[in-house]
């Protein structure tokens, strides 16, 4: 009974039908949620899942998040009622163009700077997905607006029809292998978006990543590569963001009138540009596209600047490789916030990275003992128990030049409901001083 949950019930009622939302928890602590869905006649179960257990559905919709017990799959399967995601309920309920934006990193950005560069194009653009809005729930849709969607591995888990215009695939990494199990059927899952797209259809790769480019294999659509060189039609080069797509070598944007920092968003930028392309944007809209970007909240995001000590907020790390992305946008004296719940990957690389850029790591949360193992007497890391002891005690170590970087390279929830609440705790912890 989340976003996902809410927009689907409520997408199910516009259209017609009737709609059952079931949670595990209890009714006191959904208050909010049930109070939303009064008004569109949607019937709410609470404290168990026995009516979804036994009741019959023409469709089971699940949120993302949701891993439901075996005998809740067995029940529906010997029955026959479909399992969807509710990325494949909205896009079953929607006949419009859209674009797919799916990767390990960088989908947040890489969604952010699609919509602006379609914008300048004179469409009505929406952002939907795992970018913070349930894509159901900006639906039906008036005539003419376009989406882009940011899509997770865990949506494409039941979204057997999916097909997007456009499918951005950015990179693979290991991630949520928890919940996976293998890299195999992670990468597997990724490649669904692309999996029923047609020959006028385009599937926008990382030509730098390996495991990508093997995906490509037995693909339909025409595919459109981005990366850092031949023979990718997209580059983000030492100049700036370039179109090779003729052979030309045409500048899209200089490297300095790129406003996002770092290397990964010189390729963020690249993919952007090879998906607007591809969806029929011309070099001039690309250009005021990606001129015009600023920074995602919680990625990257420059916070304050106090007493010589610039703060910068990169919650939405919740992976090894996110944070490693975020430590090679700067050039030296970081202090590197890190922790919270660890997924099953090691912080061995995070040594790699010291002295340079990282001058200390402060760990927090759940991750400590892990850290602390892992690293063992690599110093300097410092041990604290949650996300304010680690501000405090970063502003007693910072010195004028110094850079204080939230990048936790874990999921929040040992500590808050989700990464939005720890990046924004922090920022007013750093602000409120």
């Amino acid at each position: 009974m989340a976003r996902s949950g809410i927009g689907a019930a409520k997408l199910i009622h516009r259209l017609g039908g009737r709609a059952l939302i079931s949670d595990i928890k209890p009714a006191s602590e959904l208050t909010s949620a049930i109070e939303e869905l009064r008004e569109f006649d949607v019937e709410v179960e609470c404290g168990s899942h026995a009516r979804a257990a036994s009741e019959s559905f023409e469709a089971v919709v699940l949120s993302p998040g949701v891993v439901p017990p075996t005998e809740l799959v067995q029940s529906w399967s010997g029955r026959a009622i479909p399992v969807w995601s509710e990325l494949e309920l909205a896009s079953r309920s929607y006949d419009g163009r859209w674009i797919g934006v799916t990767g390990s990193n960088g989908k947040t950005t890489t969604v952010h700077l699609l919509a602006g560069i379609l914008r300048e194009t004179g469409l009505d653009v929406a952002m939907a997905g795992n970018v913070g809005t349930a894509w159901s729930g900006l639906l039906p849709a008036p005539p003419g607006r376009v989406f882009v969607v940011e899509v997770s591995s865990f949506q494409l888990e039941y979204s057997p029809t999916v097909r997007p215009r456009v499918a951005l695939l950015l990179n693979l990494f290991e991630n949520h292998l928890d919940r996976h199990g293998t890299m195999e059927v992670y990468a597997e899952l990724k490649s669904r978006l692309m999996r029923n797209q047609q020959a006028d259809d385009v599937a926008v790769l990382n030509g730098d990543d390996a495991r990508v480019r093997h995906l490509s294999r037995g693909l339909r659509a025409r595919i459109v590569y981005f990366g850092s060189g031949e023979p990718c039609d997209f580059r983000a080069g030492p100049e700036g963001i370039t179109c090779h797509v003729h052979g030309c070598g045409e500048m899209l944007v200089p490297r300095g009138e790129l406003p996002l920092i770092g290397r990964h968003n010189e390729l963020n930028a690249a993919a952007a540009a090879a998906a607007a392309y591809a969806f029929g944007a011309d070099a001039a809209s690309i250009r005021r596209g990606l001129q015009a970007a600023r920074p995602v909240e919680h990625r990257i995001e420059f916070v304050v600047s106090e007493n010589g000590v610039d703060y910068f907020n990169d919650s939405k790390s919740t992976n090894m490789v996110a944070t490693m992305t975020a430590l090679d946008a700067f050039a030296d004296n970081v202090i590197l916030l890190f922790g919270g719940r660890p997924k099953k990957e090691s912080f061995a690389p995070l040594a790699e990275r010291i002295p340079h850029p990282v001058k200390a790591i402060i760990v927090f949360g759940e991750a400590v003992p892990k850290l602390r193992e892992e690293l063992r007497s690599r110093l300097p890391v410092r041990e604290v128990r949650d996300l304010a002891e680690a501000v405090s005690l970063a502003r007693h170590l910072s010195k004028p030049g110094d850079t204080v970087l939230l990048s936790p390279g874990c999921t929040s929830f040992d500590q808050f409901k989700n990464f939005e609440e720890r990046g924004t705790t922090f920022k007013v912890m750093v602000k409120g001083a």
